[in-house]
């Protein structure tokens, strides 16, 4: 009986491994492409494409924590992307764990934007997420702070077109 209690233990914490580590494969699909679509090239006018559209937040520290902020505190109000304006509602996903967090966001990232990285790219911690959470921003304020990062990084652009 014992035997039976323990391989079914055994079994149990093999299967939440596997689907632990689905979870950050897939994490795209199962938590953002609904609305931001398979292609994450979004729906004009409702939902902005989170493709090749978010690497250049990542050359600011502000970025970094931007990106982490409209995760955890979804969005309310329109953002222009590329000269479209998007005025759809992303609700908050704080109820997901940091590693969750980083790890949706980390493949957004590289499988969607790996040509916008910044050379430096690190991929986004559980640790970042955790210290992000302690400032907590409505979700009607995030389309201010991404218009207040996107004037950071056009005033820190060089000539040369590359954000430093």
């Amino acid at each position: 009986m014992r035997r039976a209690a323990a391989l079914a233990t055994v079994a149990a914490f093999t299967t939440w491994i596997g689907s632990a580590r689905a979870t950050d494969q897939n994490s795209f699909n199962t938590r953002c492409a609904t609305c931001h679509q398979q292609n994450a090239r979004g729906l004009p006018g409702i939902y902005p494409p989170l493709a090749d559209s978010l690497g250049n937040e990542l050359r600011s520290k502000h970025g970094r924590l931007y990106l982490i902020h409209v995760v955890l505190n979804g969005m309310a109000g329109s953002i222009e992307i590329n000269g479209t304006t998007y005025a759809g509602l992303m609700p908050e996903f704080a109820s997901l764990s940091d590693d969750e967090i980083a790890a949706t966001l980390n493949q957004v990232l590289t499988k969607f934007n790996a040509g916008e990285l910044p050379k430096d790219f690190t991929p986004i911690t559980a640790v970042e997420v955790h210290a992000a959470r302690a400032r907590k921003i409505p979700s009607a304020r995030m389309p201010n702070e991404r218009k207040s990062l996107m004037e950071e990084l056009q005033r820190a652009r060089a000539p040369d077109g590359v954000a430093h």
